[in-house]
């Protein structure tokens, strides 16, 4: 009716919950923030966050690394974790393409 032909489909990369920020949460969030200025001054861009393939360093990670259109890996050791902690059942893996 209006002639669109075109859809967008767009994911978010923010993680949020219904919780307060717990001890943990606000040491982290200082850590990123104070990393964060750091890359800044430096120059580095990127978003800041802990490099799974570095060890977990906390750095700017690189936006071609962490575009969208990678399937998401469930037998990544933290997701089980999660899913454990809130008595949820994994599942199968399900095959899917990225247009």
């Amino acid at each position: 009716m209006l002639g669109a032909e075109k859809t967008l489909v767009q994911k978010s990369g923010y993680f949020s919950r219904a919780a307060a920020a717990n001890k943990a949460d606000i040491e982290l969030i200082a850590k990123c923030a104070h990393k964060g200025v750091q890359c800044a001054l430096a120059g580095d861009g990127g978003v800041i966050g802990e490099d799974e393939d570095r060890d977990n360093e906390l750095r700017a990670i690189e936006f071609e690394r962490i575009k969208g259109g990678k399937p998401f890996d469930i037998d990544t050791p933290w997701f089980g974790e999660l899913l454990a902690g809130i008595d949820q059942p994994k599942g199968e893996s399900i095959v899917t393409e990225h247009a």
